[in-house]
């Protein structure tokens, strides 16, 4: 066998170990969406970005999430005929930049997924202090900044 160059160790490479870590996390958050409420990852993405910033237009969804239009697209018009989110007041009458916002029925969906999710959250977090915590956030937001660069270079 030729001797391999370049050998990476995947628990020290970080995109193995960011991937591997997300998969993990999504596995379990999975089961606390699917419920009553019948949405899933994509939809629930959605949801805490609308819970985040009020709110938005398909390319902001598409641009914040990494989803493909499509998938955004098709999350958005089922979280419409549920009645989770509902096309919101636009000065523009273009269609395709009407903004969307949570419902009154798609924050009380929000606040009791949300709620769930903090709670896990806290359990993720184990045994780190806060200042572990907070200095991880940093890291990766500012991973992500480099990520969000490199892409942009790139195209």
């Amino acid at each position: 066998m030729a001797r391999l160059k370049n050998r990476i160790e995947l628990n020290n490479y970080f995109p193995y170990l960011l991937r591997s870590i997300s998969s993990r996390i999504g596995v379990g958050t999975s089961t606390i969406m699917v419920g009553p409420h019948r949405i899933g990852m994509r939809e629930w993405r959605i949801l805490a970005q609308m819970a985040d910033q009020g709110s938005i237009i398909n390319k902001q969804i598409t641009d914040a999430s990494g989803m493909d239009k499509a998938s955004v697209s098709r999350a958005l018009k089922y979280l419409e005929e549920r009645n989770l989110i509902r096309q919101a007041p636009s000065p523009d009458d273009n269609w395709r930049t009407k903004p969307y916002e949570l419902s009154p029925q798609g924050i009380r969906v929000y606040n009791e997924i949300a709620a769930q999710k903090l709670s896990r959250a806290d359990k993720l977090w184990g045994d780190m202090t806060k200042a572990e915590q907070k200095e991880l956030i940093r890291l990766l937001q500012k991973l992500k900044k480099n990520v969000d660069r490199v892409l942009s270079e790139s195209s």
